[in-house]
């Protein structure tokens, strides 16, 4: 494995030269303010940048309460990755953006997978972290985790992205257990006129993207997109290509109609193909989703949401998912109450191979759902959250996952708020139906089982959060939590038989258990009116055992997966000729079980917009070493995160 230096130099001596090199190029700009933005698509979100903290504090999200509500008003760790922070961080895919999370562990197995969790139990196929986009559920019930890199929408058209740290169960069901992301798309009034957008790498070959939006009549808004890409092959450890390219197309549309100034519908879908190197069989999908909200006086409004996904994998599986969800919400007095319900069919088709098989190849899944919550606000300053999801699933029955939230705003710069929630993983595909089978010696064989009577994973969470804004130029948000998790799924090793082959047994059960604790913070900072500084640390503990007879000694090696700091600067600096210099240092701990190295990684971007219709940009990562590694793989083989460049352009009209 390629090795990353642990001398002082590595990282200590790095951060020392990247804030010494960073003084001096302040020192050196000129104290002229940028020219005036234009009035673009880009320049409207460049604008963002120069409002005060107390104005962005402002900035609304849904995906907390579901519901529209601001910042400073919502009961969770949250953050949001707004368009501005997406197009100045150079990222081109969504799973690297969210390293821009604090509390965030975003690790690169290779160069088509991630491992991704919010407050421990990172793995390849990470399964207590929900992910939606326009709240449509990108989890998928075959192994309980998101395939993320099927997830590629054209990242111009995501309006922000809302990270929320904890248990979300109540509002949004089974597996929100550690986190909930929400990827939120613009709606097609913002995306009028053509956009092409091209980049290309050293490793991202080639990128590209054609947008066009329009009206038809006064009433209805659509946009219509396509996009592909080609990724080169990464490096292992020993030098050899790992043959994990990949090559993607997407297409979708998105059309918005007001049907009258109360009643709103979006109908929206896209299919997709995506080839890998390093797995065999077709790549597809597609969905369909349409979605009615109606606001009615005196703060009524309900909303009706259906839609449809398709995945297919030539060799492994074809998943339909149908969902149904409705929800209503009023006010009286002081009470904002909301409930809804939903019902959920998942049909699947499982494909047996010579080493892995299915007790189930096909089989049909149902969930239905009911959820109620109150926001009590008996003072201008005191606000109380009570509320509570009961769902029925066809693996374990009767699921409840209730919480209780308590904001108390101090004054108008600070805010304190605290939670009690309870939230459920229920069990996978693979949890339940696997079947394994594989030889490990001549002679010898490996069976792993699933088990139909594993049960869901239980979490019990307590929060406490802090927001301050100390001056107009500086503002802190700290949040620390402690988890109970119990019947975590454990291996269990059963007893060898010895006909006809030796066979070394193992199947799944509920015997591990975990606690976790930890701190988050991050800053907010506007040095000048030219230059922004974001900064963030994570530290988390992870005890993680098992229940006395158990036989799994792999589970409490895994505490050690996840890492126990992790930390990020970055710098927005605005210079004249609207140019944009911004820089991002991010460190990650050691992961001792996988024997992962510490990890010190720095990206620059250089961008300019030389008419208002046109953006260039030169992005490079990972400029500290040549290579690294950040994670290993279950099902594919991992390779190490190479130094990249890259050139992009955009172009609206």
């Amino acid at each position: 494995m390629h090795a990353i230096p642990t001398t002082p130099w590595s990282h200590s001596g790095r951060v020392r030269l990247l804030f010494a090199c960073a003084g001096l190029t302040l020192a050196m700009l000129p104290t002229t303010s940028r020219s005036e933005p234009n009035e673009t698509e880009q320049a409207h979100l460049e604008r963002l940048l120069e409002m005060d903290f107390q104005e962005l504090a402002q900035i609304r999200l849904t995906s907390a309460a579901r519901k529209d509500q601001t910042l400073v008003d919502t009961t969770a760790a949250v953050t949001v990755i707004d368009q501005e922070q997406i197009r100045r961080s150079g990222l081109t895919s969504i799973p690297e953006l969210l390293r821009l999370v604090p509390g965030l562990n975003v690790a690169r197995i290779n160069a088509s997978n991630w491992a991704i969790t919010a407050r421990g139990f990172n793995a390849q196929y990470s399964n207590k972290l929900l992910v939606l986009m326009d709240g449509r559920t990108l989890y998928t019930p075959l192994f309980a985790g998101v395939n993320w890199n099927r997830q590629d929408v054209p990242l111009a058209d995501v309006e922000r992205i809302e990270v929320i740290r904890g248990p979300g169960a109540t509002l949004w069901g089974a597996n929100a257990v550690n986190g909930v992301i929400n990827i939120i798309t613009k709606k097609a009034a913002d995306t009028q006129g053509t956009r092409l957008s091209a980049s290309a790498g050293n490793h991202d070959n080639l990128q590209g993207s054609i947008r066009h939006g329009g009206k038809i009549g006064a009433t209805l808004d659509y946009r219509i997109y396509a996009k592909g890409f080609d990724h080169d092959d990464f490096l292992r450890a020993n030098n050899q290509e790992a043959h994990d390219d990949w090559q993607g197309q997407r297409s979708g549309f998105r059309a918005d109609w007001t049907v009258s100034p109360h009643d709103q519908v979006t109908f929206q879908g896209d299919l997709h193909t995506l080839d890998t190197s390093s797995a065999q069989g077709e790549k597809r999908g597609g969905h369909l989703l349409t979605r009615w909200s109606k606001t009615l006086p005196d703060a009524r409004n309900w909303s009706l949401q259906l839609f449809f996904d398709r995945t297919v994998d030539t060799t492994y599986e074809q998943t339909n998912l149908y969902d149904l969800d409705w929800q209503a919400g009023f006010r009286h007095h002081d009470h904002a109450v909301m409930w809804g319900a939903g019902y959920r069919l998942v049909t699947m088709e499982l494909n047996s191979t010579p080493v892995i098989q299915w007790a189930h190849p096909s089989r049909a899944d149902q969930t239905f759902s009911l959820f109620a919550q109150d926001e009590i606000t008996w003072h201008p300053d005191w606000r109380w959250t009570l509320g509570t999801k009961l769902e029925h699933n066809d693996h374990t029955g009767v699921e409840w996952q209730p919480n209780t939230r308590l904001l108390w705003r101090v004054n108008d710069g600070h805010t304190l708020w605290g939670a009690l929630s309870r939230a459920v993983r229920t069990p996978s595909r693979v949890d339940a139906d696997f079947k394994l089978a594989a030889p490990i010696a001549p002679g010898t064989l490996l069976s792993v089982a699933g088990n139909p009577r594993v049960v869901s994973e239980t979490l019990l969470a307590y929060e406490l959060g802090y927001r301050a804004q100390f001056t107009p130029r500086f503002s802190l948000e700290l949040a620390t939590f402690f988890n109970r998790y119990d019947h975590l799924v454990s291996t269990e090793t059963l007893p060898t038989t010895f006909f006809p082959v030796v066979t070394v047994r193992k199947t799944f059960d509920n015997q591990a258990q975990a606690d976790t604790y930890g701190l988050e913070s991050a800053v907010d900072w506007r040095a000048t009116d030219i230059w922004r500084v974001r900064a963030s640390h994570t530290w988390l503990k992870m005890n993680l055992d098992v229940i006395a007879g158990s036989t799994d000694t792999i589970s409490p090696a895994s505490a050690d997966d996840v890492p126990r700091h992790q930390w990020q600067v970055r710098s927005l600096l605005d210079l004249p000729y609207d140019l944009e210099l911004d820089t991002a240092l991010y460190y990650t701990g050691r992961l001792n079980h996988l024997s992962i190295p510490a990890v010190t990684r720095l990206d620059a971007r250089l961008g300019w917009r030389p008419v208002p219709s046109v953006g260039v940009s030169l992005m490079a990562q990972n400029l500290l070493d040549d290579r690294h590694p950040e994670f290993t793989g279950t099902s594919v083989i991992a390779s190490e995160v190479p130094r990249a460049f890259l050139a992009s352009l955009d172009w609206n009209f």
